[in-house]
């Protein structure tokens, strides 16, 4: 509490109610100082914003999220149009993720802000699997994200072998080690392990961040090219996971997550970078081909289904990633040329798979939608 506070407290008390009364009318209010907790998010805040202003131009060039946070994000924001578009409502994972956040105080909102952009620079700049990944809040999704991983090398003509499948893990924000790396990324030498251990103080002490495991820190995947800060990857945060199963995707998570983001390591490979919704779009409709492939993971009808919905639960309405109905469509698409192929072991090279989305796009969009972005 601070001083001031303090003294008040204790002249109020001994005054009497109506002396202290009179005494909190006749004197104005003062300006509250802030608390211990508020400057110490405060403070971490700045160290995160100029952490980033540190970072070479092109470090998080071409990085592409899954969803658009909930919550004000530190770094580069989408290129989305105006919006929203009329009449759209947004995916259940949006309508869930944009609740969770609207249950934040602003300094809870602005301590997550600053700690979700930290564990984003750790997994894309620090972490490597070069030490073992446990996917999942309990490690329950790895095998999962082994098998996945290692079944997309083997089935897209890219070159594969230096791309790596990281686990986003809020938690790895506890570990003064891996702040040190990672805040030493572009924030001035001097203040390193000062930014270093103020993080891992905020996580703990502002209680709604859970020590990490509020599944908002984490609750995105994204893919990043090999030009950009740590190289090719594809990180899968454990609170989307968490998140996809309280919404009853659970049966396909891991699968259809992991293989949507290294559909945009199959855009990466061929330089195909859209500046419209078929930027996202494009690998929904490949991750559906790969799942519903004989030489994927051959999942029936049913569970093909489910994929989709999973693909429309991530849904926006403002011009950005694509509707729920036209990414849903998007997949659905993909796993149409899975299940309708002559020769149902046959692969279609990654170059033609993006040729004949491109062409198949623009039959998926509103014509007003088509337009919008250019």
């Amino acid at each position: 509490m601070p001083k001031r506070t303090a003294f008040l407290g204790k002249t109020l008390a001994a005054a009497g109610t109506a002396a202290a009364l009179a005494l909190a009318t006749a004197v104005p209010a003062a300006a509250a100082e802030p608390t211990a907790v508020e400057q110490d998010v405060a403070q971490l805040y700045q160290y995160v914003i100029d952490l980033y202003n540190g970072l070479p131009a092109d470090a998080l060039r071409g990085v592409d999220r899954l969803i658009e946070s909930p919550i004000p994000r530190i770094g580069p924001q989408s290129q989305a149009a105006d919006g929203p578009i009329p009449g759209c409502t947004p995916g259940s994972l949006l309508t869930y993720a944009n609740k969770l956040a609207s249950q934040l105080t602003p300094l809870e909102g602005k301590a997550l802000d600053a700690l979700s952009g930290l564990s984003q620079l750790y997994v894309q700049g620090v972490a490597s699997d070069k030490t073992p990944q446990v996917f999942g809040t309990d490690g329950q999704y790895t095998p999962r994200a082994t098998t996945t991983i290692d079944k997309l090398r083997g089935f897209w003509d890219i070159e594969s072998w230096n791309i790596q499948l990281v686990a986003w893990k809020g938690t790895d924000l506890g570990s003064q080690a891996k702040m040190v790396q990672t805040f030493s990324l572009g924030l001035a030498p001097a203040k390193v392990k000062t930014a270093a251990a103020l993080a891992t103080k905020v996580l703990y002490e502002v209680p709604a961040m859970q020590g990490g495991r509020n599944p908002l820190l984490t609750l995105n995947a994204f893919s990043a090219p090999a030009g950009s800060l740590g190289g090719k990857r594809v990180a899968l945060g454990d609170g989307l996971l968490d998140t996809v199963d309280v919404l009853g995707f659970d049966d396909v998570s891991v699968e259809s997550v992991v293989g949507h983001e290294y559909g945009h390591q199959v855009d990466f490979a061929h330089d195909n970078h859209p500046r419209n919704e078929s930027a996202e779009m494009g690998p929904d409709a490949y991750g559906g081909y790969f799942v519903a492939h004989a030489k994927g993971f051959a999942w029936n009808a049913r569970t093909q289904q489910e994929v989709i919905y999973l693909d429309a639960a991530i849904g926006d309405c403002y011009h950005s990633h694509g509707t729920p109905d036209q990414r849903k469509a998007a997949g659905a698409w993909g796993e149409k040329q899975a299940t309708s192929q002559a020769n149902p072991n046959r692969i279609i090279p990654s170059a033609t798979m993006i040729e004949k989305f491109q062409k198949e796009y623009p039959k998926l969009m509103p014509p007003a939608t088509a337009a919008a972005r250019g």
